[in-house]
Formats: structure tokens, C-alpha cells, sequence
């Protein structure tokens, strides 16, 4: 293989990585459900202040 082509595929390769991470990132952040109250970690003490302090 030529340098040239190594230098291209290794781009190729980084750049591929940097795109999932990225993706995952930003899939994340948009898949959180626990904002809108819907969440099931949380405890029936902790709606019921939240409840509260909505009043």
C-alpha cells in the first residue's frame, strides 16, 4: 500500500469514529423522557414535592 492511501484510509477511519460519537451524543440528548415527568426512577416522594412547588 502507498503512504498516500494509508494516510486517506486512517481519515476514513477517524472520521467514521468521530461521526458514532457524535451520533451518540446527540441521541442521548434527545432520547431523555425523565424531563416531562415521565420517568420511573422517580421516587413518589420526589412527585409529590414536585407537585407541590408547581402549585
Amino acid at each position: 500500500m502507498t503512504a498516500s492511501f494509508q494516510t486517506f484510509a486512517a481519515l476514513c477511519v477517524v472520521a467514521i469514529a468521530a461521526a458514532a460519537l457524535i451520533y451518540s451524543v446527540v441521541r442521548k440528548r434527545g432520547a431523555s423522557s425523565c424531563g416531562s415527568g415521565g420517568c420511573s426512577a422517580v421516587s413518589p416522594e420526589v412527585k409529590k414535592l414536585q407537585a407541590r412547588l408547581r402549585r
